[in-house]
């Protein structure tokens, strides 16, 4: 069994949601579809300046503007989204109503973690948790397609009690560490 009081900063969810956004299925796509929507757009709104017979001067430079705009929207999209997060985080934090709890405690029994922090209580069954990732920063214990525990390493007093944690959740998890 473990415990681990955890403590989770506005820039440890930053770093959980830039990584989730780079490494899932979800945030890859959005990425290509952010990507692939510029250029689409752009050569609609280039068809409608034509079909409207605009003056020629008018259509070319519309033409090199848009050509521009996707051109810095393919190679800019990512940094863009990851600005994006950044810049949602700092509104939520403004308003206060952070997504995530900064003090919790976690608690490993047999068959489900527990989790309980100043306002709320969760138990989780192991068998629900569907895939354990080891980040540069953190570990994150996936329970849901779009959310996580968060495990900066600082929360492990070591290397060894982190391994353990490790070896303790693929256990139990029977998932394999990504």
């Amino acid at each position: 069994m473990f415990q681990i009081k955890n403590s989770i900063t506005k820039d440890d969810y930053l770093v959980f949601n830039q990584y989730h956004l780079l490494h899932s299925e979800q945030g890859k796509r959005a990425i290509n579809m952010f990507r692939i929507l510029t250029p689409v757009v752009s050569l609609l709104a280039i068809v409608i300046f034509w079909i409207a017979e605009v003056s020629q001067t008018l259509l070319i430079a519309e033409i090199i503007a848009l050509s521009i705009v996707s051109i810095v929207m393919a190679f800019y999209s990512k940094k863009i989204l990851l600005k994006s997060i950044k810049k949602n985080i700092r509104k939520l934090e403004k308003d206060g109503k952070l997504p995530f709890n900064k003090e919790t405690t976690i608690t490993f029994n047999d068959d489900s973690l527990h989790e309980k922090t100043i306002h709320t209580e969760t138990s989780i069954q192991y068998a629900a948790i569907e895939k354990i990732i080891q980040g540069d920063q953190a570990i994150y214990v996936y329970f849901s397609a779009l959310q996580a525990f968060i495990f900066p390493y600082r929360s492990f007093e070591s290397d060894e009690q982190k391994n353990e944690f490790i070896t303790f959740l693929n256990a139990k998890c029977g998932k394999a560490l990504l």
